[in-house]
């Protein structure tokens, strides 16, 4: 599994983000090129005063009224000197809040060292929140998973195995059965959150899915858009096996068995392949069963639990 770290830079964020959150460059000749790789916003309110130790270059600066009656407050000197010193680390950005014009101090200072200023109409707790939800989804640290990603009655299932196995042959006959394509072959898993793993298909093979003896299809076209789905948060794991190499132990399970991915617990069941069985049917089974244990009911122990109160009453 191969893992990369997201980052964005300010032409990006501008791009994706700008109108939807009210944002404005000032400078239009900045170096929009420069890039965030961290989900945190910063409020240099030392930095204002001089203080520049804690000030982090590498995160996005926002500055709203509170910052600006201050920077007013002072001479003209004082203001120059606090502001220069900040834009002399080469910040990632600095955003200004609440529709206020930034002083001509630091547009000059922007523009000579090519810092990005940009504002916003936005209220600054407003955009800070907004800001860090959106950087916490777009950089948070991706991996690759070879395997099918199928939303199964609204659980995200990711289905792995041997390559040549049958887990695209296993989605098809899923999707046929009213369930939602997400990825084939390679599915990119991000982690947004300690225990959230989400799933999504890479950009280059959206919609797509090859089935040996029939090519690459498109499930969009042959199936339509109700078909799909972009992401879902991966809720478990199923392992397709050869059916010879289940081992005894495997056949019951009293415990819940998990997988680690990307740092995150997630569920998983093992489910053994011979002609004749209908796999489709089992990942749906396998599914409503996970839902079940999520309610709190659990086929298998709720067996054993019976199984060991008739044995304690000489009943077995």
């Amino acid at each position: 599994m191969k893992q990369d770290f997201g980052r964005i830079s300010i032409a990006e964020l501008l791009a994706e983000r700008g109108e939807l959150m009210h944002m404005h460059l000032v400078n239009e000749d900045a170096d929009v090129n420069r890039y965030m790789d961290r989900p945190r916003v910063q409020k240099p309110s030392f930095a204002l005063c001089g203080f520049l130790e804690g000030l982090n270059p590498h995160l996005l600066h926002v500055i709203g009224k509170t910052g600006l009656h201050y920077l007013g407050a002072q001479t003209e000197n004082q203001r120059r000197e606090a502001i220069n010193a900040m834009f002399d680390l080469s910040l990632i950005a600095i955003v200004i809040t609440c529709g206020l014009a930034p002083p001509e101090e630091m547009v000059q200072a922007a523009r000579k060292t090519r810092t990005p200023l940009i504002t916003t109409d936005m209220e600054t707790t407003a955009f800070m929140t907004d800001m860090m939800l959106y950087l916490t989804r777009r950089l948070a640290p991706r991996m690759y998973q070879h395997g099918v990603y199928i939303d199964v009655f609204g659980l995200g299932v990711l289905i792995t195995g041997a390559s040549g196995i049958g887990k695209s042959e296993i989605a098809l006959e899923l999707i046929t059965r009213g369930h939602r394509f997400i990825a084939d072959d390679m599915v990119e898993l991000s982690r947004p959150g300690p225990d959230v793993l989400v799933g999504k298909s890479p950009d280059a093979l959206r919609y797509h899915m090859e089935i040996r003896g029939l090519g690459i299809l498109n499930i969009r076209d042959l199936f339509g858009a109700a078909a799909l789905t972009d992401t879902k948060r991966v809720g478990l794991v199923v392992e397709v096996v050869p059916w010879e190499k289940l081992s005894g132990e495997e056949r019951v399970l009293t415990e819940e068995s998990t997988i680690e991915m990307h740092e995150v617990q997630v569920a998983k069941a093992i489910i053994p392949i011979r002609p004749g069985r209908s796999l489709a049917v089992l990942v749906e089974v396998a599914a409503r069963n996970h839902l079940l244990k999520q309610r709190g009911v659990d086929s298998s122990k709720e067996f054993v639990h019976a199984l060991q109160e008739r044995i304690r009453q000489g009943q077995a």
